[in-house]
This record gives C-alpha cells, sequence and structure tokens, in this order.
C-alpha cells in the first residue's frame, strides 16, 4: 500500500499544488488528478466552485459529497470518475485537498468512494445535466474508517418538486430535523440527502424571490419561479452539517461578488447576520 503521502501530510498542512504535482503527476488542472505512476488519485475542491455547479461540502453524518469531472453534459464513467469509482480495485488511495488561496491547496483527509447518485447541476453553459455525486468516507491516518458506511436508496428519496410545495414551516421543520439514526446505512444517507434538499428549498422559499444580501428582486424568472442561487454561508474546513442559518438564497451577481469581490468577505458576514437574525425571529 502506498504510503508516501501520509508520511509527507497531516491535516491542515497547506502545499503549492504545483509541488503535489510535481511529486505524484496527475494532471494539474480541474478537480480530479489521477496519479498513475504513484497509484494514487488527487482530489481538489474549491469554494468557488458551487458558481459552476460542483458543489462539494461535508453531510451532517460526516460522509463528503464531491461532484465528478465533466464541464458539459451528462457526466460518465469514464477517465476520472471510473477511476475514482474504481480505485479500491485497481489498489489506488484517494486524498483531498481544499484551495485556500491562488496557487495553494491544504490537505484535508484520505478518502474512500462508498457509492454516488445523481443531481440534476447546470454545466459550464448553464444547461442541466446529470451530474455524478461521488459519497467518500473520511479515513483516518492509518487509512481506517472514520465515519460510518453508507449508501443509498432512491425509492426513499423526497423530490425536490415535492418540498418546494410544502408550507415553509413544515420546510423549515425538515431542514431542522436531525440524520437518521436507523441502523441502516443506506436509510441514513437517504435521510441526510433529504435533509440537505429540505434546506436548500427551504432557503429559496424564505428569500420569497427576494436576494437576501442585496434585497432587490430575483433577475429573472425560470418554470420553477424567480431564479436565486443557494449560498453556503460556511466554508467546507469550517464543517457542520447543512442547516437553515448557514445558507441563504441570493442573485447570481452577489453570489459571484461573495466569491470573488473585494468586498466579499464583508459581504458574505454581513449576510450571515441578517439570516440568523431571520431564524432567531422565527424560533
Amino acid at each position: 500500500m502506498n504510503t508516501v503521502i501520509s508520511r509527507h501530510f497531516t491535516v491542515g498542512d497547506e502545499i503549492k499544488r504545483r509541488e503535489l504535482h510535481s511529486r505524484f503527476g496527475g494532471p494539474q488542472q480541474g478537480g480530479m488528478s489521477p496519479c498513475p505512476r504513484a497509484g494514487i488519485i488527487l482530489l481538489f475542491t474549491t469554494p468557488h466552485g458551487d458558481l459552476h455547479g460542483y458543489e462539494d461540502r461535508f453531510q451532517a453524518d460526516g460522509m463528503f459529497w464531491y461532484t465528478g469531472e465533466g464541464q458539459v453534459g451528462d457526466m460518465k464513467f469514464v477517465r476520472a470518475n471510473r477511476a475514482l469509482r474504481d480505485h479500491e480495485a485497481e489498489g489506488r488511495r484517494v486524498f483531498l485537498f481544499e484551495q485556500t488561496r491562488k496557487s495553494y491547496v491544504r490537505f484535508v483527509a484520505e478518502m474512500r468512494y462508498d457509492g454516488h447518485h445523481f443531481e440534476t447541476r447546470p454545466d459550464r453553459d448553464g444547461k442541466d445535466r446529470q451530474a455524478i455525486v461521488f459519497h467518500l468516507e473520511v479515513l483516518d491516518a492509518g487509512g481506517r474508517l472514520e465515519s460510518p458506511a453508507s449508501g443509498s436508496d432512491d425509492s426513499l428519496v423526497i423530490k425536490p418538486s415535492s418540498l418546494a410545495r410544502m408550507p415553509l414551516v413544515e420546510l423549515r421543520a425538515r431542514a431542522l430535523s436531525a440524520a437518521s439514526s436507523s441502523s441502516d446505512p443506506r436509510q441514513r444517507t437517504v435521510a441526510v440527502q433529504n435533509r440537505a434538499e429540505a434546506v436548500r428549498q427551504y432557503a429559496l422559499k424564505r428569500a420569497a424571490g427576494i436576494c437576501e444580501s442585496c434585497r432587490q428582486p430575483a433577475p429573472f424568472h425560470t418554470k420553477k419561479g424567480p431564479y436565486l442561487e443557494v449560498h453556503h454561508l460556511h466554508r467546507l474546513s469550517d464543517g457542520g452539517p447543512d442547516h437553515p442559518d448557514a445558507v441563504a438564497a441570493i442573485c447570481p451577481n452577489c453570489h459571484r461578488e461573495i466569491h470573488a469581490g473585494v468586498k466579499g468577505v464583508e459581504m458574505n458576514k454581513a449576510l450571515l447576520l441578517l439570516v440568523c437574525a431571520k431564524e432567531f425571529q422565527r424560533g
């Protein structure tokens, strides 16, 4: 078993991405980088990924959902996506890094594939497509599981359209619900997935078509209603489950300015205070 990364990195270590590739090889662009000569796969996640349909985050049960590779059209199990799915069978280890600043990444953990599901996400051109969302388990420094195993059962998943039709009070209750304590790992994963979608739908309904950052109406309407984007107020490294006071529904301009603008940090802080105040009032 290849232990070269474990000898060089501990959780939280920061390094230039190009130094990783100079040591282990693999493509220097994109989020998924198989390194055949080292027998490993490097995964990279960025706080700006949700602007392009690549939303990666930890779930309430400790599972990490990671978006697959592919910029246009439905994602397929080819190239890096296939390599990640089959990494155990092929004897490859998987290591996750988070972008911290330009050219630099931070080591998060060693991961293991434990299933996947498909979600409708926008591609590079803004068109809806089926994206692969990998379910990854965190391993400790010795390569052992830190989180419980899980799977998926699509028959138990609540459709987003059904959640969107629920009254705000009921939607909030679902968004606040704890992850399932069932001993069945499939039911635990589905419970977390349903809760995450309830949180997303709740944020959109709470905003009522008005950007929660600039307080202006949504820039346009889709067939499903006013178009706003759900923004996570905390970074991946901050941890914690999805929660009504940790997300906001905002317009695309505010979303991009928060992630890329010089006032982004201040905007995010103001938005966090506003959302917390709204949730406090709802009790």
